[in-house]
């Protein structure tokens, strides 16, 4: 059994190595690079364990203090006069007015939900950025692929430039416009690389990874396409985004707080308890010798009323100000919700546009340049700018598929859902 136990242990840690190996080479999901970051991020760490901590603060809250016990010896009773004490046991706790200790528990439990919700916030912050830093990634690759094909198309030009230079039918300049266009694609892709360089670090500080950590090529996301009501999803939004259910909390932390903070002006109460024993005085009195017990009730009085108007006034600024914080958040994430759907959907309106109707018009108007530039039909000038123009509106196609995925994850963050339309729960 043991034996079995420890097997099992060990393909467990093995199977956690492996899933971490698989965002080093090939290409990576974005679900299995939201796990590493959910898994490893340390600010999500750093949430969790405030969450946990936070957690065990109700039941200290609502606790009682400890009791108070006192022992005490009287040397050399016999040189005093009467019966007196010669050993003393107290025993005294102290019990809050009726009230008090559930409102301290209420206000803790209200704090260990604020932490919850910023546990579920920071999860879903995390996973927003790592989405970005994702397909910020996946661009810069794409980038350089479609650079790569630009050059390729721009050297063929270049080579044709030349034969027609050698024969008479072009100019040198072309020849030289056509070497220094293909240097500026040279640039464009040594930037590129460098870029995907820092790409892949900050990728790899939000998975807490070294930032020279290899990183496998991120997948594509899908195509864009928006058909979500933003009613609905204001709607959502009010009733689960976790920085709105972190204020509600708060509120009903520092409402707890308020009322406690009336509380003080009544008194707390003591109960005790005395054992007497006694020696041999020198009394002659028939009860010579016998112990003792009494009984204690106290209370304190809560004589400095301006000290607790005061502390009582401060809770209940510190209530309004957290409906007014919780007024705003609402009004942000109304802002928020309208805002980035309208940037969805105009991406995705792109999207469509450029493939329908701009990039195949382009492709076509460049595959048209070249043959018009083999017969002598066009110059060189006009290839370049057909070339130019269709490398640039690749490159936006792929700036508008990024732009949409991205926007739906910060979507997914504003309204709680995540990445993936899921809760992270």
């Amino acid at each position: 059994m043991k034996r079995a136990l420890i097997f099992l242990l060990l393909m467990g840690a093995a199977g956690a190595m492996l899933r971490a190996q698989d965002i080093s080479t090939g290409t990576i999901a974005l679900e299995d690079v939201l796990s590493v970051a959910r898994r490893d991020n340390p600010q999500i760490a750093e949430a969790r364990r405030s969450w946990e901590a936070a957690a065990e603060l109700p039941a200290q809250a609502g606790a009682l203090d400890d009791p108070d016990i006192t022992l005490s010896h009287m040397f050399d009773a016999s040189k005093a006069m009467g019966t007196p004490p010669t050993d003393k046991l107290s025993i005294s706790q102290k019990l809050p007015f009726p009230g008090k200790r559930g409102l301290r528990r209420k206000a803790a439990a209200a704090g260990t939900e604020v932490a919850r919700q910023a546990l579920r916030a920071k999860e879903l912050e995390i996973a927003a950025r790592t989405t970005q830093a994702f397909y910020g990634l996946y661009y810069v690759e794409r980038s350089i692929a479609i650079l790569k094909e630009q050059r390729d198309v721009l050297a063929g030009a270049a080579d044709t430039a030349a034969k027609k230079y050698a024969v008479g039918k072009a100019p040198q300049a072309m020849v030289f416009k056509a070497q220094v266009e293909l240097a500026r694609l040279g640039e464009d892709l040594l930037t590129a690389r460098q870029e995907r360089l820092s790409a892949g670090a900050a990728l790899n500080a939000l998975l807490n990874r070294p930032p020279e950590a290899p990183l496998g090529s991120p997948a594509a996301p899908g195509d864009p396409a928006f058909a979500m009501d933003t009613r609905r999803l204001t709607a959502a939004a009010l009733a689960d985004r976790p920085e709105l259910l972190a204020l509600e909390a708060l509120e009903g932390k520092r409402e707890a707080e308020r009322r406690l903070a009336l509380r003080l002006y009544f008194p707390d109460f003591m109960l005790g308890y005395t054992y007497s024993a006694v020696g041999s005085g020198t009394s002659a009195l028939s009860f010579h010798g016998t112990a003792g017990q009494e009984a204690m009730v106290g209370f304190n009085v809560p004589l400095w009323a301006g000290r607790n108007r005061a502390e009582a006034k401060e809770k209940a600024a510190a209530l309004e100000a957290s409906r007014a914080g919780l007024a705003d958040m609402e009004n942000a994430t109304r802002w928020q919700v309208e805002d980035l759907s309208v940037k969805a959907d105009t991406a995705a309106r792109l999207f469509g546009l450029y493939r329908t109707t701009v990039l195949p018009q382009a492709s076509a108007a460049l595959d048209s340049m070249q043959a018009a530039y083999q017969a002598d039909a066009a110059g060189f000038l006009d290839l370049l700018d057909s070339e130019r123009s269709l490398l640039a509106f690749e490159l936006q196609q792929e700036r508008n598929r990024v732009d949409f995925a991205v926007d739906m994850a910060e979507l997914g963050r504003v309204t709680g859902a995540g990445p993936d339309g899921r809760m992270y729960e």
